[in-house]
């Protein structure tokens, strides 16, 4: 018997008044820290060991530095597989002097109007706060433990690491990465904001992005203003020269003092991780990063505003690209962060240029390379597509049978087991056996820039989630050529979803405020991409007055689309360039 829908009234109530959930590296440990012992007695050395932070000299809610105590307990585990650390509760503060030179610098526009493009590129030296770089076996068990980092940093590392879990970790910055403040003036031609006392605001300081929370729609305001003109007042006061409604008079506004750099949490080359009951307040870039890793587990996450404000992560609550095995997303929270609460894909490599020996070389010609600043190497015996730039159809697969790759290189040569087309100037190389499956379920979205969830991977089920007031559309299955994202939904389910007053802004795709299916390729006509895709059951209500429609689905074949709740839009289901669909 298939699954309908019960009281659907009820269920868009609960959308519209749900809660918010609750509340190359430098840092080495410095030589001269005590070594500290904690084989506690009657441990052996070989034994599954417990141990605590507080055995390293960290003490919480005293307001003095924890940071070489903390970094000493992870030195500990990385050494010492099958250890469970504990981190009591209360506040730890994490700090670093190179960190907090890179925030005052980015802060006194020494990076420029645009800090991502000197801090955000490959292989940029970067911080880590705990490093637990080759753990094994290891559990952090962090039960209300706030790390509050001062200076700019990767926070949480997880490189090389084997089963590796983490639960209850808060992770937020004393000086938040955006500057908040309350609209005190709007008027035809400008909007006055006096913002808090977190940071001194000068005329070099870095405003990339505005963005305002809408309490009428109960969500980010639909259009962000890049790189605003504007002039500062004194006392905090800075006047936008920039139109805006008149009812956002009142409302909060941030400004993001960088988009990308490292993210709170990142996951590189590891695999086993489970992420459980973590929250991330704020980050001056994405929440959690995963790169090149298997196998990642997202139970319970929080990636939501501190209390008091109304803005999150700079950037990408999660993002995980060219990973492989299985990414499952179960009752996580995302709110008010500055893009998509997930993007998953793989990237699309051109061929620079082939040797006659048959080395084919591969560069990532992507805006901001990959997410990690580290070069996407495949494996010899990867799987992967040549795929047409102009359509992202793959022409044919190939087996990679040797790989080099010099370290801190941007460029990778490979070889295959078939030869290389004669076109091979109109091709990209896509690596399809680093692409996970994922499911998405049972969170709640609410209130971010752009879209909720951003799916280029195969396998897919999203299910019985809710998204609520995103700028974008909620959920968005796609190819992004301009991006350099790949590839293409191959058996996607997207089923059970309650979806409100999403898709009036940046981020919208097609006019779809609830669900688009589509590609983003120069030639779009008369292609078909997408293969095996299911929309059912789903209940969609746009922003009162939104002239585009519910679901859109574009390029594929084999789509089911049934029984699904769809109001306040012009038009329920928009299709184009599509075999064998089935609407009901």
């Amino acid at each position: 018997m298939e699954k309908t829908h019960c009281l659907p009234a009820a269920i868009l109530s609960l959308a519209m008044t749900f809660p918010a959930a609750a509340y190359t590296h430098v840092g080495a440990v410095p030589e001269n820290s005590r070594e500290i012992s904690v084989t506690q007695p009657g441990m052996k050395e070989d034994d599954g060991r417990t141990v605590s932070v507080l055995q390293f000299g960290a003490r919480p809610d005293d307001g003095r530095d924890d940071t070489a105590a903390l970094r000493k307990a992870a030195e500990y585990c990385r050494k010492h597989p099958g250890t469970t650390l504990t981190i009591p509760e209360g506040v730890y503060m994490l700090k670093d002097k190179e960190a907090e030179r890179l925030e005052q610098e980015v802060m006194a526009g020494n990076m420029g109007p645009n800090p991502e493009t000197v801090i955000f590129t490959p292989y940029y030296p970067y911080v880590r706060g705990l490093d637990f770089e080759g753990a094994e076996n290891v559990t952090v068990r962090a039960g209300g433990a706030v790390l509050m980092c001062e200076g700019w940093m990767e926070a949480v590392s997880i490189i090389g690491c084997r089963n590796f879990r983490i639960e209850g970790l808060t992770v937020d910055y004393l000086r938040k990465p955006f500057s908040q403040g309350t609209i005190v003036e709007v008027t035809p031609e400008s909007m006055l904001v006096r913002f808090r006392d977190g940071h001194t605001l000068t005329d070099a300081t870095p405003f990339p992005r505005l963005m305002i929370w809408d309490s009428v729609k109960n969500g980010m305001f639909r259009d962000p203003i890049y790189f605003p003109e504007h002039r500062l007042e004194g006392d905090n006061l800075v006047r936008f020269m920039v139109s805006i409604p008149e009812y956002l008079e009142g409302e909060q506004a941030a400004v993001p003092h960088s988009f990308h750099f490292r993210p709170a949490i990142y996951i590189g080359g590891s695999s086993d991780v489970v992420i459980d009951n973590v929250t991330i307040h704020s980050q001056p870039g994405m929440g959690i990063t995963g790169f090149d890793s298997k196998n990642i587990t997202i139970h319970g996450l929080n990636v939501c505003p501190a209390d008091g404000y109304s803005f999150s992560t700079n950037t990408d609550a999660t993002h995980f690209a060219c990973c492989e095995g299985s990414l499952v997303f179960d009752r996580c929270f995302f709110k008010g962060q500055g893009d998509d609460a997930t993007n998953v894909h793989g990237y699309y490599h051109d061929i620079a240029s082939v040797s006659e020996d048959g080395w084919i070389t591969l560069e990532l010609r992507a805006p901001t390379f990959t997410h990690s600043q580290t070069a996407d190497v495949p494996r010899i015996g990867d799987t992967i597509e040549f795929t047409m730039t102009s359509t992202l159809v793959p022409e044919f697969t190939a087996t990679v049978t040797d790989v080099m790759h010099e370290e801190k290189s941007t460029i990778v040569r490979i070889k295959t087991d078939k030869a290389l087309p004669e076109n091979r100037e109109d091709c990209y190389i896509f690596n399809t056996s680093k692409l996970p499956s994922m499911e998405f379920s049972r969170n709640i979205v609410w209130g971010n820039l752009s879209r909720a969830v951003l799916s280029k991977t195969r396998n897919v089920r999203i299910h019985d989630n809710i998204f609520r007031g995103c700028t974008g559309t909620a959920i968005h299955v796609g190819a992004e050529s301009w991006w350099k994202e790949g590839g293409h939904g191959i058996d996607v389910s997207i089923t059970d979803n309650v979806i409100v007053n999403c898709g009036d802004g940046a981020g919208t795709q097609y006019g779809a405020c609830g669900i688009a299916v589509v590609i983003d390729a120069p030639e779009t006509c008369g292609t078909i991409l997408h293969d095996g895709i299911e929309i059912s059951r789903n209940v969609i209500r746009g922003c009162p007055g939104h002239e585009g429609c519910g679901i859109a689905v574009r390029n594929a074949r084999n789509i089911r689309i049934h029984d699904n709740i769809i109001e306040e839009c012009a038009e329920n289901i928009s299709t184009f360039c599509t075999e064998n669909i089935s609407i009901r």
